[in-house]
């Protein structure tokens, strides 16, 4: 075993603007989540509070995973993407009419 101590993890990239508020806005959600669950075993009137609390939780996180989804759908490079692909399909369809395939 080596004689240093092994150095804490760190991150080499920032990732994205605001992965760390995120990240820790997640940590207190999940505590308090955490929380609440312990609580309820002991306690059924506060267990009952979980699944909406979680509910809630998941509709609005798959909401805006689909806003971030839809966004970088609509970015440029996307839409020069998909409008290179349009034309190597199309040329792909001439080419074919040209050879009389029943596709063209």
């Amino acid at each position: 075993m080596p004689d240093t101590p092994a150095q804490p993890f760190t991150r080499r990239t920032r990732g994205y603007p605001g992965r760390d508020q995120l990240d820790a806005a997640n940590m207190r959600f999940r505590k308090a989540v955490a929380r609440l669950a312990r609580e309820g075993a002991r306690d059924p009137a506060t267990a009952v509070k979980l699944p909406p609390i979680i509910a809630e939780a998941v509709q609005t996180l798959d909401r805006l995973t689909a806003e971030a989804a839809d966004a970088e759908g609509n970015s440029e490079r996307h839409r020069v993407a998909l409008a290179a692909e349009a034309e190597k399909l199309a040329r792909l369809q001439r080419r074919l009419g040209r050879r009389g395939g029943a596709r063209g």
